[in-house]
């Protein structure tokens, strides 16, 4: 998927209203993946896939990578997990604002695993600032039976649908205020959720 600029292409499954906040948070061929599934799950938790996709494991320099993030509920029947913030890596690449979604990506120049991927510094993919974020007091995720919908329900009872799925495309990364393409090298992605599941996967760019 070749890019006409280098910029950033974000596209957010789902958004929510703007109020401030500070601060800022702060990829995969299905059958490459290694998945490590915490043996402290509960029930509900272990019922919950995770998945994470790229559209090549090959690019050269310019051409853009796509990602995809999902999670899926792969019961028959409806699914309430409540938070757990039990994130084996919590260095988020993808864009800020994303509070109400249970998992995140980061990208890593380099080769990295699941046994050594906390060393990696992450790339962002998007500039650092201050953002316009909504706070949410998230009390569980109702999922539907066998679907990655689910309805997020908040303390002060304002529940809304969310399709936990997110989808990212980009040809670089900022390095301060400063835009970067991708080098030529081997660059890992690894996409987790806050009940310990994770993905790791690799892309290489060449010249």
């Amino acid at each position: 998927m070749k890019m006409k600029t280098l910029h950033i292409s974000i596209i957010i499954a789902a958004a929510v209203a703007a109020v401030v906040i500070f601060g800022v948070m702060a990829a995969l061929t299905p059958h490459l993946f290694q998945f490590n599934q915490q043996s402290n799950l509960g029930e509900a938790e272990s019922e919950l896939a995770l998945v994470v996709s790229m559209n090549s494991t090959d690019v050269k320099v310019g051409q853009g990578m796509g990602m995809n993030i999902s999670l899926t509920n792969t019961s028959p029947n409806t699914l309430v997990v409540v938070p757990k913030h039990d994130w084996p890596l919590r260095q988020w690449s993808m864009g800020p604002c994303l509070f109400h979604l249970p998992f995140g990506m980061a990208l890593f120049r380099g080769d990295y695993t699941i046994q050594n991927m906390t060393e990696g510094h992450r790339l962002p993919l998007y500039p650092r600032g201050v953002y316009m974020c909504k706070t949410i007091g998230i009390v569980d995720y109702v999922f539907e039976p066998s679907s990655n919908k689910a309805t997020v329900e908040t303390y002060n009872s304002t529940n809304f649908p969310v399709t936990m799925q997110y989808r990212i495309a980009f040809n670089g990364f900022y390095d301060g205020p400063k835009f970067q393409p991708l080098t030529p090298g081997v660059y890992t992605v690894v996409g987790d959720d806050q009940w310990g599941h994770v993905m790791v996967n690799h892309f290489t760019v060449t010249g």
